[in-house]
């Protein structure tokens, strides 16, 4: 009887320990998603911080606007990085679930705050470009400020839904931790 109760112990031990390994593969999957999805934002937001002061003083804006407008894409690109950074450490053969769950919650958390953080960017920035377009191109400027209009609606329903799918993919890698 003792034999077998070893015996089944150690079965039912081996038994977690596989269910423990195809868990954290499962995981590392999704993980691997988001931390891509984390270096893709990082790159684009240096690469565009890059070009936009660029053919912001091509189209004859101020070099106050362009110098503005690539310090609030690099903030935004640096912000990715820092949200991000924790976790692109990360070794799933030896992490600790509860200190992944902490790092996922803070990055939910950063996630679901940064819409305060890039209205108080956007909003003001906005302005600032239909002032500068204004002063620049005079009577037609109505026409590029309803296409910068239609550029911004576009950009924000993108960004609106990158944003939902990160906070989603921390949700769901809550749920299987």
């Amino acid at each position: 009887m003792k034999q077998q109760m070893a015996l089944l112990k150690k079965k039912l031990d081996e038994q977690s320990i596989l269910n423990e390994k195809v868990l954290r593969s499962v995981m590392k999957k999704n993980f691997y998603s988001l931390n891509k999805r984390g270096r893709m934002l990082f790159v684009l937001g240096v690469l565009v911080a890059c070009w936009a002061p660029g053919y912001f003083s091509y189209l004859g804006l101020s070099s106050w606007f362009c110098a503005a407008t690539m310090i609030m894409l690099l903030f935004c690109a640096f912000k990715t990085f820092q949200y991000h950074r924790n976790l692109w450490k990360i070794d799933f053969s030896e992490s600790n679930l509860i200190e992944l769950s902490e790092k996922l919650t803070l990055l939910r958390k950063r996630y679901q705050e940064w819409y305060k953080i890039a209205m108080c960017m956007i909003i003001p920035w906005f302005i600032w470009l239909a002032i500068e377009i204004y002063f620049v191109c005079g009577e037609e400027s109505l026409y590029i400020l309803g296409g910068c209009l239609v550029g911004g609606i576009i950009g924000g329903l993108a960004g609106t839904r990158i944003n939902k799918n990160m906070i989603s993919r921390t949700d769901e890698l809550l749920e299987q931790i």
